[in-house]
């Protein structure tokens, strides 16, 4: 499989355009700012369908991660490999997210066989 059939149109993803308010996704811990999720959603996660809806926004992200990698190549990179990353566009990333999808939406994701990273926060 050619890098187009895995990525589509899209190049990259929107690095944060601020330092503070990041967000990352909890199906690819994708980070970017709140408004940027807003306004062009996650670029590996499309069905999760984020763009212009707030709460789904809030539901499908979170402020609880940490670190962070900037990845250019994830095909190329042993890291993306050793996270899981590899077949997600360029793009910055949390390395570990902290946080739990709505049920309805995990439901989809398992029903769809999509790994999701995010793992329950221990209380």
């Amino acid at each position: 499989m050619d890098e187009e059939d895995v990525h589509g149109d899209v190049d990259f993803c929107e690095a944060p355009s601020s330092m503070q308010g990041h967000r990352a996704c909890l199906r690819c811990g994708l980070v970017k700012c709140m408004d940027q999720f807003y306004t062009s959603g996650c670029e590996n996660c499309p069905f999760l369908e984020m763009i212009e809806r707030q709460e789904r926004v809030q539901q499908c992200t979170t402020s609880n991660f940490e670190g962070v990698v900037a990845l250019i190549k994830p095909e190329d990179s042993w890291l993306a490999k050793w996270e899981g990353l590899r077949r997600f566009y360029p793009g910055t990333y949390a390395i570990q997210v902290f946080g739990e999808m709505p049920p309805n939406i995990l439901e989809f994701l398992v029903d769809k066989g999509i790994a999701c990273r995010a793992t329950k926060e221990d209380d």
